[in-house]
């Protein structure tokens, strides 16, 4: 029995995000050997977000505290990384890329821009924009919808 087609897009998607990260693995284990995946997402994203939080973290890669803990102190031990106490909460400690980590950022972000644009080169750019705006419009329900479950008595809420 075929799934349903909404259920095909979310597979489907889940393939190309799959395969996104096949390439991209391969790509920086290329470019950089002792970084692993995980480390590369956590730069990523300190990167485009300066002043995360490991709880901020946490929540955006599904990890357990204790991973992302490690991740953190491998991170700030290579000198990629560095950690300081929030202005508004002392206890809470902010996330930023130190200028070694500035740099690798750069190159692993070539690398993501060089990988996307290989994979979707079949595509043309207005093609490109059409599906990104899909993807918004489907993200926006999804999350519109997660919201409104949350809010329920007796329901899971999503992070």
């Amino acid at each position: 029995m075929k799934p349903p087609l909404s259920v095909d897009v979310f597979n489907t998607l889940h393939e190309l995000q799959h395969l996104f990260r096949l390439h991209i693995r391969k790509s920086m284990e290329a470019a950089h050997q002792e970084l692993t995946f995980n480390e590369m997402r956590v730069l990523m994203r300190t990167g485009r977000q300066p002043g995360i939080t490991q709880r901020e973290l946490v929540e955006h890669s599904h990890a357990d505290k204790a991973q992302m803990a490690r991740i953190l102190a491998q991170l700030q031990d290579r000198g990629w990384l560095t950690r300081s106490a929030s202005e508004s909460d002392k206890r809470v400690r902010c996330l930023q890329l130190s200028a070694q980590g500035l740099q690798l950022f750069e190159k692993l972000r070539g690398l993501q821009e060089q990988v996307a644009t290989e994979l979707l080169q079949d595509f043309p750019p207005p093609m490109q924009a059409q599906l990104l705006t899909l993807l918004q419009q489907a993200r926006s329900s999804a999350a519109a919808k997660a919201g409104l479950l949350a809010a329920q008595p007796g329901s899971v809420k999503s992070a």
